[in-house]
């Protein structure tokens, strides 16, 4: 018995997760959050996440605030395979049992110094790749003087270029509408069961092989070729697609002489399901999604900006504050702020503080996110207890001052799935800053 998940198992499920996203209904929101403010044992090489209940908790603990993710931060993406000269680059081959166009060490399609996509027909029998494809047909692909023929798909766009590109991987997708792209042209004009490509499987020999013809029959119609060959050894060395037909699922390729001469063999490549370029998504395998929230500064004065984090996650489903409400709003806070009596003593940023007889024996303790001396305020993290209009020690500054009011974090604790946790360097927030985040799932 023997079975596999297929790369269209990994691509739909992409998908699915891209929808989950975009459409936003009440029990599917996914939240990008952060944290973390205080120190990692060592800030230059992070404690190595994993999605056991004890980071769970911590994560939970250390959040700062979440935002929810939106469906115009999220896009399909495949390896970036860019183009370089002297490369020999794969073949598409519609028979898995001779290339797994999927695998990580395959690469069948390349991007451009243009940022133009093209995927590889013909490879000239593997040899390498020595002039860069340039040329865009929307309607039939396009041999270069090397002998390789690539077939256009699409352009990466400059805003798609900013915001989903990376030094591993460029976006891909599918088009369901005219948006005036050429991509979209390249969808409208594929051709379903076309024939663009023969793979010749051995040259034979001829006793003159300009007299070869090739003749093609299968379950399709329209189908014609005619032979390359090399009049030195009368060998035949490649076949060039007339006109590529439509409707081919199989195709025999049969090379007859009217000399003498034989053994010469080809294979005909059948196209992917509505033709080569009609779902860049599926056929270059999109199975990969790039999430690219951002924290744009003070987020209108929603976020702090004055400590560290060093803690990322993606977070499914959280409850607000009541429990019983699951969260909704694009903002949430996760420290608890509490404002306190005028005095002269100063807390610490990062420090422990609590009520009670001591640390050890805390009622109430929590670190210190930031402390605002102006305005007597103080943001805490890593809760532990309720905090209550009493006195607050810092652990470290000996400050003691009392509480006067206190607002409460606005998720609800230990609530919701983590999907991503990402333990990072330390970035330092600031008031003209914004946070890019680029994160990469894998389905």
């Amino acid at each position: 018995m023997s079975s596999i998940f297929s790369e269209d198992l990994r691509v739909t499920n992409a998908v699915n997760f891209k929808e989950l996203v975009s459409r936003q209904i009440s029990n599917n929101r996914i939240y990008f959050t952060f944290g973390k403010p205080t120190a990692w044992a060592n800030d230059a090489a992070p404690d190595v996440a994993n999605s056991s209940v004890t980071v769970f908790n911590d994560v939970w603990k250390n959040m700062i605030g979440a935002k929810l993710l939106t469906g115009n931060e999220v896009k399909h993406v495949i390896p970036r395979n860019t183009w370089a000269a002297n490369t020999a680059y794969d073949a598409y081959d519609h028979c898995e049992c001779s290339l797994n166009l999927f695998d990580s060490n395959t690469h069948f399609y390349v991007v451009t110094s243009s940022w133009n996509v093209y995927k590889c027909l013909d490879n000239n029998n593997a040899a390498n790749s020595t002039v860069m494809p340039t040329q865009i047909f929307t309607d039939k692909a396009i041999e270069e003087i090397d002998g390789y023929v690539w077939k256009y798909m699409y352009t990466v766009s400059s805003e798609d270029q900013l915001r989903y590109t990376t030094p591993s991987y460029i976006p891909v997708q599918y088009i369901t509408e005219d948006n005036g792209s050429l991509q979209w042209s390249v969808q409208e004009n594929a051709v379903s069961g076309a024939l663009e490509s023969v793979q010749v499987t051995a040259n034979g020999s001829y006793t003159n092989a300009s007299n070869i013809t090739i003749t093609i029959t299968g379950d399709g119609t329209g189908a014609t070729a005619v032979p390359r060959v090399n009049v030195t050894s009368n060998t035949l060395t490649n076949i060039i697609i007339t006109a590529k037909g439509s409707g081919y699922t199989y195709a025999n390729v049969a090379i007859t002489t009217t000399d003498s001469g034989a053994n010469g063999a080809a294979r005909a490549i059948i196209s992917p399901p509505g033709g080569h370029g009609k779902n860049p998504l599926r056929e270059l395998g999109g199975s990969r999604l790039i999430l690219n929230p951002k924290l744009n500064r003070t987020e209108s004065g929603y976020f702090p900006v004055s400590n560290q984090f060093r803690q990322i996650t993606l977070m499914q489903n959280p409850y607000e504050r009541d429990g019983t409400t699951l969260a909704a709003n694009t903002l949430y806070t996760q420290y608890t702020t509490a404002i306190l009596d005028t005095a002269t003593s100063q807390y610490n940023d990062d420090e422990y503080v609590y009520q009670g007889s001591s640390l050890s024996a805390a009622s109430f303790s929590g670190i210190v996110e930031n402390w605002d001396s102006g305005n007597n305020t103080i943001r805490l993290t890593n809760i532990s207890g309720t905090l209550q209009a009493d006195v607050l020690v810092g652990a470290n500054s000996g400050t003691a001052r009392f509480v006067q009011s206190i607002t409460a974090n606005k998720l609800a604790p230990y609530t919701g799935s983590f999907l991503y946790i990402d333990n990072i360097v330390p970035i330092t927030r600031a008031a003209d800053q914004s946070e890019d985040f680029k994160i990469v799932m894998k389905f």
